[in-house]
């Protein structure tokens, strides 16, 4: 395989910590080096009198949907705070958005009934609303920053319920030597997968960096659309939500073979 597009190149991820391990071998095995500037942290909600109660009639409701891994492992060591285990009624079905989502099930011993094909929240809410009945009661585990699509999307067929089990916010540390190398203009593209990380990294360089001098790649179209909002356009968009996507929109910008 030919090296040459990446070779000695820096890329920039504002992933959360600790999630960029796919990207940083991909980068790795093309000759490149992957950076890590953490925009985003996710930490769990605390136990609020509501959460608890709603954690403690889990058997009120027919479904469970999933957004993403977060909402997975939080919501699952606050059950375990409720109730000492990861226990669901036996009646319960769960819908994730992707097999990533799901395959994070596997730990707690759940499995999903239904995983959406598609790779936007528009398509999944779609998908969604042709797999719950009339009627039924569905508790959608989410972050604080989370749209409103699904609960739009199912309104007058089934009883929807919002839990926020976590919250993003910005971390407390950044790397100074990885900020004033993109002040310095000494990277090749920074990598954003959320909306938030692209409104925290504009609060934190508003000052320092012109948006017009940015180049970033973004994993789908509402955090490419967050980027326009700053005046940033987009030198990469994965047309994937998910960081295959991500690794095949960069390598098909540098044209470049990719293989999963």
């Amino acid at each position: 395989m030919s090296h040459s597009q990446l070779q000695h190149k820096v890329f920039i991820s504002t992933r959360p910590k600790g999630k960029s391990e796919d990207l940083k071998r991909w980068f790795a095995a093309e000759g490149a080096t992957l950076l890590e500037l953490p925009m985003i942290e996710i930490q769990p909600v605390p136990l609020s009198g509501k959460m608890n109660n709603t954690l403690e009639h889990l058997d009120e409701f027919d479904w469970l949907v999933f957004t993403s891994p977060n909402g997975i492992r939080c919501f699952f060591e606050q059950l375990k705070t409720v109730q000492g285990n990861y226990s669901l009624p036996g009646k319960m079905k769960i819908a994730t958005v992707g097999k990533k989502t799901a395959s994070k099930l596997t730990p707690y011993s759940h499995s999903a009934c239904f995983i959406n094909h598609g790779q936007t929240g528009d398509e999944f809410s779609e998908e969604l609303y042709e797999q719950v009945s009339e009627g039924e009661k569905v508790l959608l585990l989410v972050g604080n920053l989370a749209r409103h699509l699904i609960e739009e999307k199912l309104a007058g067929k089934a009883k929807v319920e919002r839990l926020e089990v976590y919250q993003t916010v910005m971390p407390e540390v950044m790397n100074e030597d990885i900020l004033r190398r993109i002040e310095a203009d000494d990277y090749e593209l920074i990598i954003f997968t959320s909306p938030s990380g692209i409104d925290n990294f504009r609060q934190l360089t508003k000052n320092t960096v012109a948006s017009s001098a940015l180049r970033l790649a973004c994993i789908g179209y509402t955090t490419a659309k967050a980027a326009e909002k700053h005046g940033i356009a987009p030198v990469v968009v994965a047309s994937m939500s998910n960081s295959e996507g991500l690794m095949a929109a960069i390598a098909g910008h540098y044209n470049i073979a990719f293989n999963e």
